[in-house]
């Protein structure tokens, strides 16, 4: 049996739309609400992320219209950034729905919207592809009521020149890491689900591609306890070639190389080189 937090309102939740948003369609049961601990009961897999990226609690409300039933999962999220963090890990290449006043991608299958602290699906679990234009009218009735969130910073501690655009997504440990790439086991930067790292994709005008982590501390000794947690404790799959006191560089089980530098309060790391780069001479 699912754990359900409670089916009242809570004082400040996201009001879901009345019956009537689209012609024919209502509200079908009560509203479901799940706290942290109930997570693992909903999601069929993936609960870990959310919890590591920081869900406050999971609200789903069901509509019924048409002879099919579309469902609207509202997860609220710690803050704007783990929103988006979530957002950009789960929808992969957005794929925009036109008439929605909100981040989103989807399709008549699902739809992903990002606005404030949070990150909502809406699932038609027909299929039914005529079902779209309802689907996006229920978005617009959930984006209404939701209010603006706080600017999300946390993208900005990496370069945007050669940036491939739709790479960037933002971690907070060892799961949202895992979408990235394999540096260790565990928590390898420390980020202990509060500290927000950020990864991207680049390719230089001539065309050579690499990955780039950006993991910043809120001091140098932080930063230099996770680099030396990284250095220590590198996946065992992958060979150290050189090594220093602020850096080191490393061939992966691919054949690809990478490289890590510690500086004052942060650490980067570049991984999926082609070629080995050169150490740091500081």
């Amino acid at each position: 049996m699912l754990a359900l937090l409670s089916s009242v309102q809570m004082p400040g939740a996201l009001e879901f739309p009345a019956d009537g948003f689209s012609p024919g369609w209502k509200r079908s049961g009560p509203v479901e609400t799940y706290a942290p601990t109930a997570l693992y009961n909903v999601i069929d897999g993936g609960a870990e992320l959310f919890l590591e990226m920081g869900f406050a609690d999971l609200r789903i409300q069901k509509y019924a219209g048409a002879g099919a039933e579309i469902a609207v999962e509202a997860y609220r999220m710690e803050n704007a950034a783990a929103a988006l963090g979530i957002y950009l890990l789960k929808c992969g290449r957005e794929t925009p729905l036109a008439g929605i006043d909100a981040r989103n991608s989807g399709d008549h299958f699902q739809v992903a919207l990002l606005k404030g602290n949070y990150f909502v699906f809406i699932n038609n679990f027909s299929g039914r592809a005529e079902l779209l234009p309802v689907m996006t009218a229920l978005a617009r009735a959930v984006v209404s009521a939701i209010p603006p969130g706080a600017a999300v910073e946390e993208l900005g501690i990496l370069p945007a020149r050669d940036m491939v655009p739709g790479s960037s997504l933002l971690l907070r440990g060892p799961y949202s890491l895992q979408a990235v790439y394999t540096l260790g086991d565990g928590d390898i930067l420390q980020l202990e689900g509060k500290r927000f790292a950020a990864a991207a994709d680049y390719r230089d005008p001539s065309g050579v591609s690499h990955t780039l982590i950006v993991a910043p501390y809120e001091d140098e000794a932080k930063a230099a306890g996770a680099f030396e947690n990284l250095r220590h404790n590198l996946d065992p799959y992958h060979r150290l070639l050189a090594a220093g006191e602020n850096d080191f560089v490393f061939k992966d089980f691919q054949g690809l190389f990478g490289r890590a530098e510690w500086s004052g309060r942060r650490i980067e790391i570049r991984v999926k080189l082609a070629e080995q780069p050169a150490r740091s001479e500081k």
